[in-house]
């Protein structure tokens, strides 16, 4: 049950309800703390429209080993996602889940990181980022090391990544999941989705798991991002995702022709949408009744306008479907940001609302109590 201090953390560890993030990468290593602050601010400001318990600020790695794949963009490191998603909080009212690579630093480096993470900047909710690639050796603590840190800190959670194609290769995915489970993991994120038999099996798989171990099914928050370019396909398989060729036909089958000098074609990347769109309805149905309950997240990997409206867009039209698969009205709300409101406030003021009528119970089952043995005795004395 939320409490009054209701936190992402409580949402994210909250099964009975979905999640709904939008993912983000922090400015380059380098960039002014002026213009962090404004490109925040940008980002907050445009994404003020979105119905989001929070932002993903990821950790961003060069992965190095992880593909054969040349990467399509130069490798640039970005600046501390932890320090970046502090920012957030006062633009939008939401907190942010942060990512953090474990395996490239030491213990005593991770535990000096995630100490200033809650301490300095307030965090609450990570997710645990293990080596891109089990063809390398890495000097860096382990993803058990890095969970006990955490498990072992009071008002902090993490999550994992987990990705669909690894169980279709080797069929073991789902027992990753509930290895990090055990460590202390108390949701999944998924690497970006664009077909559903994958993430159907991988989720069906999970929840008959949980059921023969007779353990809770934790939540699974389905990643997904729009595509309208070539070169930001080339990226999201670069990433690892996989995108079936049939996919890409029909993205890019949907160019518009004879467009005007400097207009922008939207055809791909609302093709890419819609696709999205079926993706998870099929997913939505594949799963009923599996026990696992689901979130959203929507990243744009991409700095052109189109995609990064294309991104905003799909996340909408995903949370209605989801929000309707419920069976149940639903309805959005607004705060101010700038009065003091927060994503949050909402629930502490239902839990405020019932700790007030559980007071005003008590108070009146004490006066009718004391009310009793007045009368009692007054009934006495008559006598």
């Amino acid at each position: 049950m939320a409490t009054a201090m209701h936190t992402l953390k409580d949402q994210l560890e909250d099964s009975s309800v979905p999640t709904f993030l939008f993912g983000c990468t922090p400015p380059r290593e380098g960039t002014d703390s002026n213009k962090a602050q404004t490109s925040c601010t940008k980002f907050a400001a445009r994404s003020a429209v979105l119905a989001t318990d929070g932002f993903i600020v990821y950790d961003i790695q060069d992965e190095k080993g992880r593909t054969e794949m040349e990467r399509p963009f130069p490798f640039r490191k970005t600046l501390d996602p932890s320090w970046y998603g502090s920012l957030f909080p006062t633009q939008s009212g939401k907190q942010t889940v942060i990512y953090k690579c474990v395996v490239e630093s030491s213990l005593d480096n991770f535990r000096a990181w995630f100490e200033e993470a809650c301490n300095q900047y307030k965090h609450n909710s990570f997710v645990l980022v293990g080596a891109p690639t089990s063809s390398r050796t890495y000097e860096g603590c382990t993803m058990k090391d890095a969970a006990a840190v955490i498990s072992e800190t009071e008002g902090a959670t993490f999550g994992c990544v987990t990705i669909a194609e690894r169980h279709t290769k080797k069929n073991n995915e789902h027992k990753n999941m509930m290895r990090k489970q055990n460590y202390g993991a108390e949701y999944f994120i998924t690497q970006g989705i664009f077909t559903s038999g994958p993430i159907i099996r991988l989720i069906k798989d999970y929840g008959e798991l949980c059921k023969e171990l007779d353990v809770p099914c934790k939540k699974m928050i389905l990643t997904f991002a729009p595509c309208g370019r070539e070169k930001t396909l080339t990226f999201i398989k670069w990433l690892g995702m996989h995108v079936p060729e049939e996919v890409q036909a029909r993205i890019f089958a949907a160019k518009t022709a004879d467009l005007k000098e400097g207009e922008r074609d939207l055809g791909p990347v609302r093709e890419s949408c819609k696709i999205l769109t079926e993706v998870f309805q099929e997913v939505l149905t594949g799963i009923v009744g599996c026990g696992v309950p689901i979130g959203i997240n929507v990243e744009s990997l991409s700095i052109f306008r189109e995609e990064i409206d294309a991104a905003h867009s799909l996340f909408q039209t995903l949370q209605s479907q989801l929000l309707s698969s419920r069976g149940s009205p639903w309805a959005i709300k607004w705060y101010d940001v700038g009065k003091g409101g927060n994503a949050y406030s909402d629930i502490v003021i239902v839990e405020k609302e019932r700790e007030r009528k559980k007071r005003d119970l008590i108070v009146t089952a004490l006066l009718a109590g004391v009310f009793g043995v007045v009368l009692g005795r007054s009934n006495l004395l008559k006598r």
